[in-house]
């Protein structure tokens, strides 16, 4: 009893200390709400939840989730990921949304780490969740990532698919800004593919879809368009859209500079060419551009020191990047040399415990008995997919002939039904003769002719419309034989004159059986009987 007294005690105690206040939640909902649109405001609502850790276990999820959004779209560098693996490990396949959004954002957590295997994975797991979720701005998203990572990786190919795919989705959930972020990286892969005329149609796409784009990103646009421009070696062009670039935003001004210097270099203005040079203090990742330019215009100016001084400089700026890539790859070679050498000598010293003959028919052994079992193996699998193959085929040929079978029935039940049509046909006509007759003079054998046709009607009636009389007397048990004639005269097409002069009735006392008929039909009024017998 003590026992199942504490541990209620500590059950109570443990959710107590894990427990979401109602303020703490609606500061959550309010910033989930608005995180997309303000995600400033959201991270200052986000800081006043307190200390996370004493929340419940969603909303601790939750939060982790949240706070890395808004730090994300705040433009701050989150490299750790213990915060968003409190999302991935809660969110699963029950709640796909908040599980893609935790990967996804996980993969920018691993980018920022530098581990792009880890980037990859959770980018992967990411769209497996964003495809179950059906969720257009998060495949976006994703597809976006994706491509940068291709993009990245120099694998232009998969990175346009990639593009192409995360602006289709962006566009289908109206988000017009990252569809145009999209357009324009779509751009400048096709740039990079040298494929320039492509990439100018996609810039103008952006520029006519969301012509309001903010600042910075049409600045982004202009700049694009002026280097495209520049490869084609239209200069007037590339200088026109190098100084909207500019006007529209002071961001990434290095570059415009440089690639202002690019274009005059070209149109032989070196004064302007070296005043843009000048103002660009830090050329960064353009700096081997920064430097060709300086060195071409040294050449023109006849400065032989400076082309010795500019010409060290770009072989530097080359080296720089080259030698970063290839610390980078050695880094790879390296891990991979020490694995096996670390492989190599644990073989060595396992052969050196060991009586290296023994070991080597050990191996032969185990090398006979497998080539056996595999071939018997593979006997036995092609036995199985050769009978497997075999009953497929009786399968067919089943199939085969009960299609023939079919098609020939329903051959003779055509020729049958064409058959009873023309019969039809031709006893309306000898009707048509006989009641002529028949009224000009009341004859015994004419009367039996009559009553065989009215046989005769019947029987292919019930040829063509299946079994029609007996149908019609199960359904309706109060119709007596001559209503049922009626109705089969009539659904074989017979006016009502021909029809009464066959049955020797009178027009009235015909009308009479047509109204009983019609009541016992349980006819509505203004519902044709014709019609009612042909559906029936």
């Amino acid at each position: 009893m003590r026992q199942l007294l504490f541990l209620a005690f500590a059950f109570l105690l443990f959710t107590a200390c894990h427990h979401t206040t109602p303020e703490q939640k609606a500061l959550l909902s309010h910033a989930d709400s608005i995180i997309s649109v303000h995600p400033d405001r959201a991270l200052h609502l986000l800081k006043k939840v307190g200390n996370f850790h004493h929340l419940a276990s969603s909303d601790r999820a939750l939060y982790a989730l949240l706070i890395t959004q808004a730090l994300d779209k705040c433009d701050s560098v989150v490299a750790s990921d213990t915060l968003i693996r409190i999302a991935t490990d809660y969110f699963n396949s029950k709640e796909p949304v908040r599980a893609g959004y935790a990967w996804f954002y996980r993969a920018r957590c691993e980018n920022n780490q530098g581990n792009v295997r880890g980037r990859a994975t959770s980018l992967l797991k990411a769209e497996t969740y964003a495809l179950q979720s059906k969720n257009h701005k998060l495949l976006g998203f994703v597809y976006g990532d994706e491509a940068k990572l291709y993009q990245k990786q120099n694998q232009l190919d998969s990175a346009l698919h990639c593009y192409r795919k995360g602006y289709y989705y962006l566009k289908k959930a109206g988000d017009s800004r990252n569809s145009s972020v999209c357009l324009l990286e779509l751009g400048y892969s096709l740039y990079r593919n040298q494929k320039y005329h492509e990439a100018l149609q996609y810039y103008a796409k952006a520029i006519n879809e969301n012509p309001h784009m903010e600042s910075l990103l049409k600045s982004s646009f202009r700049r694009q368009q002026c280097l495209v421009y520049y490869k084609l070696a239209k200069y007037d062009s590339a200088l026109r859209y190098a100084r909207l670039s500019f006007v529209s935003s002071d961001v990434y001004d290095y570059a415009k500079y440089v690639n202002m210097a690019l274009i005059f270099n070209k149109l032989n203005n070196a004064d302007s060419a070296i005043f843009y040079l000048r103002k660009c203090v830090n050329p960064r990742d353009m700096a081997p551009s920064f430097y060709r330019v300086w060195l071409e215009v040294s050449a023109k100016n006849k400065n032989c020191n400076g082309v010795c001084y500019y010409t060290e400089k770009l072989i530097n700026a080359k080296d720089s990047i080259y030698n970063h890539s290839l610390s980078e790859s050695f880094a790879g070679l390296e891990k991979k040399y020490k694995y096996e050498e670390i492989a190599s000598q644990n073989i060595s010293l396992t052969i050196k415990d060991q009586d290296s003959k023994i070991v080597i028919l050990f191996l032969l052994l185990l090398l006979s008995l497998g080539g056996i079992i595999f071939t018997i193996f593979r006997d036995q699998q092609k036995k199985h997919l050769l009978a497997h193959q075999q009953l497929l085929m009786e399968k067919e040929r089943a199939l085969l002939q009960s299609e023939e079978e079919k098609i020939i029935i329903l051959q003779k039940q055509l020729s049958r039904q064409q058959g009873a049509l023309s019969t039809l046909n031709m006893l309306r006509n000898n009707l048509a003769n006989l009641t002529t007759t028949q009224r000009g003079a009341q004859k015994k054998d004419s009367r039996e002719t009559i009553d065989q046709i009215v046989i005769h009607v019947i029987e292919n009636v019930d040829l063509l419309y299946d079994n029609f009389s007996t149908r019609l007397k199960v359904a309706f048990p109060d119709l007596i034989e001559n209503e049922i004639t009626i109705c089969c005269f009539l659904l074989a097409g017979f006016d009502n004159v021909t029809i009464y002069t066959t049955l020797n009735f009178q027009p009235a006392s015909y009308n009479v059986k047509r109204t009983n008929l019609r009541r016992k039909l349980k006819l509505q009024h203004g519902t044709n009987l014709t019609d009612f017998l042909s559906k029936f």
